[in-house]
Order: C-alpha cells, then structure tokens, then sequence
C-alpha cells in the first residue's frame, strides 16, 4: 500500500527540546511481515514512540496505542488477548523477544486482520478496557483533511503536542499537521510548568489545543496576560467547557487577534465531528456548532439523539482477537448516545446523554443537566451521579456544599434524603474528562 505519511520532505516536522527534526529525519522502525499484523504500542510524548507511530501507520499493519502508565495486570490481559506481533515501548512479555528496538512474538499465530484495519484506540479513556474502536485508513485522512480545513492548517503552522497520542484528540493532532506537512513541539510537560511556556515561545508554536481542565488551568495560571505573540489558534474538545470560560477564552482571542474553537468529537469519529467557527463563538458559546467538512448531523425526531454521518465514522469496535477481521459495520453512520437541540442558523446544543438519566420519586432527572445549572450558578467544577434511588453531587469545594444542597432543594424539588452534595476532588481520566465510573464506584 502506499504510505499514509510521507517522510520525504526536508521541512521541520517534529520540534523537542533538544533537537529538531525534518520529516526526513524522524526515526523509523521496521515492521517487516509477509501478512498483516498487529502493533502494540506504549505511548509517550517522545520522538521514538512517534517514529513508532509513524513507522507503523505507514507499514499497512494495524497499530493498537496504548498508554504507557496503563496498568500492568490490565496490560497483560489486552495483550494476552489481542496477541499482537511487535510491542513497542515495553521490556520483556512472556512469550515474546527482544529485537533490536522492539518485542516480537516467539510464535506464528493464525490470525486475520482486516486489510483497511488501521488503528486502535480504547473506548474509555481509562485504558483498562478491552473494547476498541476500529478505524481505517480512509475514517484517519478524512477527519486529518477536514480538520486542516476548517482549522486552516498549513505547512507554517507549529502546533504544541502535548496531549497523550493514545488519545484520539491528542493522534488528530499529529494526523492532520503531519498530512499538511506543518510541524508539531512535542512535549509532554504541563500548562502548569514554566518550562513549558518558555519552550512554546522560544519554538514560536503557533496553535495550543486543550480540553476542559486545560482551559480551568489556563485561566488560574494567568495564561489570559500572558505575551505570546507567535500562539494564533486555540482549540478546546474533549468534554463540555462551561459557557462562562467558553466566553472568557473567545474574548481574550478576539480582543488579541487570535482565534477560538470550540469542538466536539467521539473516538468513534476519528475523532473529530463539530466546531464553532472561531467568529461565531461568542454568538453560540453554549452550543458544539456545526458539523466539520464533510460530515452531516441530524436529530432523531423520537429519541432526541444527535447523529453523525461522515467518512470518518469507525468500523465498529473490536473485543477480541477475531473481531479484528470484521469489515466496516457502521457504514458512515454514528449514534453519538448524547441528546441536543438544533437552532435555526444550524447550530447544534447538547442537552445530554441519553444514558445519563436517573428518575427520582418519578421525577427524571439530565445529570449533565444539572450540572451544568449548578456551574453556571456557583462557577465551580461540578460532577453529577447517580441511580434511580439517589442522586450524588460532588463539589471540590467545602464552602459550596451548603448552597448547593439550597440550590438543589429549590430548582428540582427533591426531598433532602434523594441526594447529598459531597466536597472532594473529582477524579478524572488522563484525558481531563470527569471519571464517572470512579465515582460511581465510591459514592453511589
């Protein structure tokens, strides 16, 4: 097949602290096999693991990214049960070799892989689960192409990459610089560091991508007085930013000449399904905007239910070795599982998950709804669980519990023993979004 990504170029690709590198220059592996195989690679923000990614992609195999910090008992059942041929980033695995940079399976298996079978992410975020999502070759480019149109990349943009390339927002990132041939400064330090500011202007980075708890950082580290005068685009997926510092960061980029996106995306997208154009982001700052290039959404006139259709939909998921073989059974449709609204300028609003319901005393209740009732209320971080016999709200804040419970008492009508409004940190997955299957397991 021809390769995804071409590394012939002799324009800068990848920027590090220490080097730079041109397209030409990114470090390759080897995947040789008269069959097609499956790669398992630990990810981390270095330029080896990204040669891996690229190297992998570009050797028709399909390439299952991982975590590098993931459990290890969990890893050990996903490749006991995947059985991949190479595992990139890892030292020794029973039953495996060590050959010059990578493990390689001792035995000859029989196994079939789907031929457009490019990559697999997990579902969850959580990287313990063995439920994958399939895309192809074609779901990738479509989503890179739609992506460097509407965000308007080019080769002069520089793109600051610190998001995990396990995660479907952080691998669009690398997908659609890479195929604009523009460059990324790989790094995997925090907004919080210093030395990660330092490094974003000395690189001269031109575009920051965050999701919610990113933006929540930025605005408490001072990021709004910050002189960055080369950092032209921002962009803010993977969760729901409150509306309030959805128009704090839309302000700050109108009144400094930069732009604002704001975005909406599934895995199961490749990953990205809609956006805000930056200029009309303080006129919707509520809503996920339109659909990207390429994509149509529509709203199930009995459900309510947001749907997608593009080339960038998945193939289906994957749970175990066979189903790697499946062909594509989505057929560019995607039921995204989360209820919105449309406008009449097109505009698409969340309103919630379909899952994401409990009924109390008969009374049914959007926790994503209340949730964000009660931020825009308080303007602090929110998180809502729950089951059919009680509701539970955590707030990272001991002063709020109180007013919450008023709040809650007033808006929704529930007797004091339906819910309890509890002050911890809310737990998230490494990918900012809140981990409702960790509270649910504590508190409910």
């Amino acid at each position: 097949m021809m390769s995804f990504f071409s590394l012939t170029s002799e324009r800068i690709a990848v920027v590090t602290k220490n080097r730079t590198y041109r397209y030409c220059d990114i470090p390759c592996m080897e995947f040789d096999s008269p069959s097609k195989e499956l790669i398992v690679i630990l990810c981390e923000n270095t330029i080896e693991v990204l040669g891996a990614y690229v190297s992998a992609v570009n050797s028709g195999h399909a390439t299952m990214l991982l975590s590098n910090d993931m459990n290890r008992d969990l890893l050990a059942d996903l490749l006991d049960t995947y059985k991949p041929k190479w595992i990139v980033g890892l030292d020794a695995f029973e039953g495996y070799a060590w050959q010059k940079d990578k493990l390689v399976r001792a035995q000859d298996i029989s196994q079939v892989i789907h031929k457009e079978l490019a990559v697999l992410l997990s579902t969850s975020g959580t990287t313990g689960s063995q439920k994958f999502v399939r895309l192809s070759y074609r779901n990738l480019k479509a989503n890179a192409e739609s992506i460097i149109t509407y965000l308007s990349i080019d080769a002069s943009e520089r793109a600051v990459m610190n998001l995990p390339l396990s995660y479907s927002y952080g691998l669009s990132i690398v997908n659609s610089h890479f195929l604009a041939s523009a460059s990324i400064v790989l790094t995997d330090e925090s907004v919080m560091a210093q030395s990660f500011w330092s490094l974003v202007n000395e690189q001269k980075a031109t575009s920051l991508a965050g999701v919610p708890f990113t933006y929540q950082m930025l605005q408490r580290i001072g990021f709004l007085t910050m002189d960055l005068p080369h950092l032209r685009t921002l962009t803010e997926a993977g969760g729901r930013l409150p509306v309030k510092l959805v128009e704090l960061f839309a302000d700050y980029a109108k009144k400094h000449d930069k732009r604002f996106f704001v975005m909406y995306g599934q895995t199961e997208a490749a990953p990205r399904i809609s956006y805000i154009p930056h200029d009309r982001v303080l006129d919707k700052p509520g809503s996920i905007g339109i659909a990207v290039p390429g994509g149509e959404l529509s709203i199930d006139a009995e459900t309510g239910e947001l749907i997608y259709y593009g080339p960038n939909v998945m193939m289906g998921y994957a749970e175990c070795l066979a189903d790697l073989a499946n062909a594509d059974e989505m057929h560019g449709v995607l039921h995204t599982g989360d209820t919105a609204v449309m406008d009449d300028e097109g505009y698409f609003t969340i309103t919630g998950r379909l899952k994401r319901f409990i009924k109390l005393f008969g009374l049914r209740l959007n926790l994503d709804e209340i949730e964000r009732t009660l931020e825009k209320e308080f303007h602090i971080a929110v998180a809502c669980v729950g089951n059919d016999d009680k509701l539970v709200i955590l707030v990272e804040e001991e002063s709020a519990v109180e007013p919450v419970k008023q709040a809650v008492a007033t808006l929704y009508k529930l007797h004091r023993t339906a819910y309890k409004v509890k002050a911890q940190d809310i737990p998230r997955l490494p990918n900012g979004k809140i981990n409702y299957v960790a509270i649910k397991e504590t508190s409910v």
